[in-house]
């Protein structure tokens, strides 16, 4: 074979595989746009969520701390110290003079100092 017809042959080919390369880069960019544009979209759909949930949480936080029924369900059902339904602690009061059983300091209590 003629060299020229060699380097026509090997640019033809060349041309060739560079267009497809060239249309499958075209291609995977299109596909990454309408993936970053899909992304985009539940972005904002979270972001206007989180700012719903935002406002709910702000009201919901103003009626507790304003008091009301529902602090008062809130404490029932999650057994808060202030609620009435709560169980009350019985506190043990050690005394150390009569546990034990010092008579000096029995005798100072009941006003027998000598």
């Amino acid at each position: 074979m003629n060299e020229i017809l060699q380097a026509n042959i090997f640019f033809f080919i060349a041309s060739l595989a560079t267009v497809c390369f060239c249309i499958l880069v075209c291609f995977v960019l299109y596909q990454l746009i309408k993936i970053m544009q899909s992304i985009r979209a539940i972005l904002t759909k979270v972001e206007e969520g989180s700012e719903i949930l935002a406002e709910d949480l702000a009201q919901i936080r103003a009626v507790i701390v304003e008091g009301g029924i529902v602090s008062r369900l809130i404490g029932m059902f999650f057994g808060g110290a202030n609620s009435p339904t709560a169980p009350k602690r019985k506190r043990r009061i050690i005394n150390n003079n009569k546990s034990y059983g010092n008579k000096e300091d029995s005798n100072e209590e009941s006003g027998d100092n000598e």
